[in-house]
């Protein structure tokens, strides 16, 4: 079998994937990005029909690349909606040639024997390369705890699986985690007129503007971007805010007055 070799392999074309391929091609790093589907495919099929960027346009974007530059209609404190964040994705890509491969599964990463570098193997051969980026994200695969008795009829899903009301059975509906993904889901259902009960864990929710400012520009200003990574171990505490709706800050006062 042969092998092919290549100095950088990155696992991933998606926001990271691609954002580091920018890096290694203004480096003179000879790379190449493995895709499994298509570029930004959790964008397109493993979100839920309305989702919108959770940041406005010009905050949420690649250097040199507007997202008006990709669809007109989208202005720069927008929040676009996914499927045009995927199409973003695909043209960020073409403008700085990445070297995208997709329809290419990553299998398995194992270190040489006897000399640097990594063996890659996929499902249309083997790769060596002296360095490896995963760039797969930190939330491969759904974490749905046994809460629900199998014999219970109940339907159970994770976000992921989440499209919009109507594929829901009728009765009301319990979302678990208020980070933006559940607040944006429980608003959407509470809207279809549908009986929402939200669990509510540790958060910080800011406004979405202050002094006519977005929150992430805030969050620019006090240095909150260049934050060290939380250490393994500390609970994690997420942001509700919501790009929904051209973007509002999340009251859970308000929702549970609305019901």
């Amino acid at each position: 079998m042969s092998v092919e070799t290549i100095d950088t392999l990155v696992i991933g074309a998606g926001q990271a994937g691609l954002a580091m391929s920018a890096h290694l091609r203004n480096a003179g790093v000879p790379h190449l990005v493995l895709e499994r589907s298509r570029i930004a495919e959790r964008w397109r099929s493993e979100r839920w029909d309305s989702l919108v960027a959770n940041g406005p346009a010009w905050h949420d974007r690649f250097p040199d690349l507007d997202f008006g530059d990709v669809d007109g209609s989208v202005g720069p404190d927008d929040f676009p909606h996914k499927e045009t964040v995927a199409d973003y994705f695909v043209a960020f890509a073409q403008k700085i040639a990445a070297p995208v491969r997709c329809g290419v599964e990553v299998l398995k990463v194992a270190r040489l024997d006897g000399r640097p570098g990594f063996r890659v193997e996929t499902s249309l051969g083997v790769i060596e390369a002296q360095r490896v980026v995963a760039a797969t994200g930190p939330f491969q695969r759904p974490s749905i705890p046994d809460l629900v008795p199998m014999q219970a009829p109940v339907r159970q899903m994770h976000s992921t699986a989440y499209r919009n009301p109507g594929q829901l059975p009728a009765g009301a509906v319990l979302v678990v985690g208020a980070g933006s993904s559940g607040v944006q889901i429980a608003e959407e259902l509470m809207r279809a007129g549908r009986t929402v009960y939200l669990s509510v864990g540790p958060h910080d929710r800011p406004p979405r503007s202050y002094r006519g400012r977005d929150f992430v520009w805030w969050l620019g200003v006090l240095g909150k971007w260049d934050t060290a990574a939380q250490e393994p171990g500390k609970e994690h505490v997420t942001i509700a805010v919501s790009g929904a709706r051209g973007g509002h800050t999340i009251d859970f006062r308000r929702l549970a007055g609305e019901g």
